[in-house]
């Protein structure tokens, strides 16, 4: 009896049951199998490393949203998904500025600019994004399966708004 149950507890131990086993290595595609709205990954970062993952709570009775960044605490690009239609977080004071397609969507750009600054404000434009900061929001269709995705492309510490729409362009559904 003894030799049975040290056999099994050594089977146990070489082939662990499917239950351990990790997610697929890859974060998006991790989260996708919760989130019923289109997640989103980057092919292209500008070459900066991914330095925070996470799937944060929204709204109550909402899905969580996605949370990455890209680079270090001065230069950075962080990428925000959530549900079309559902807002989770507040990007700050901002000027709007002409909207642009990616993608085959309709896009918002925004540049952090002071509005206390009236005049520098009214001037402000996509060139200022680079030595201020920016943003792009657009909002995707809903596929067969799953629903829309509101997302929000922002670079801070030098990315300019050629970096920022090579970001944009370079989002891919995942699966």
């Amino acid at each position: 009896m003894r030799k049975l149950l040290a056999g099994v507890l050594i089977v146990g131990l070489l082939f662990p049951a499917t239950s351990y086993a990790m997610g697929s290595g890859d974060k998006y595609s991790d989260a996708q199998t919760g989130l019923t709205y289109t997640v989103f990954k980057p092919s292209n970062t500008l070459s900066l490393p991914n330095k925070m993952f996470q799937l944060l709570d929204c709204q109550p009775d909402q899905e969580q949203w996605l949370y990455a960044k890209y680079g270090g605490t001065t230069r950075f690009v962080e990428i925000m998904q959530t549900m079309a239609g559902v807002k989770c977080s507040d990007p700050g004071l901002s000027k709007l500025l002409k909207p642009v397609v990616i993608n085959g969507v309709k896009a918002q750009v925004y540049v952090y600019c002071d509005p206390a600054k009236a005049a520098t404000f009214k001037k402000c434009g996509t060139a200022d994004i680079v030595r201020v900061g920016g943003y792009l929001m657009f909002t995707t269709k809903a596929g067969k399966i799953l629903r829309g995705t509101e997302i929000q492309v922002q670079g801070m510490g030098g990315v300019s708004y050629a970096q920022l729409l090579t970001v944009a362009k370079g989002l891919k559904p995942v699966g």
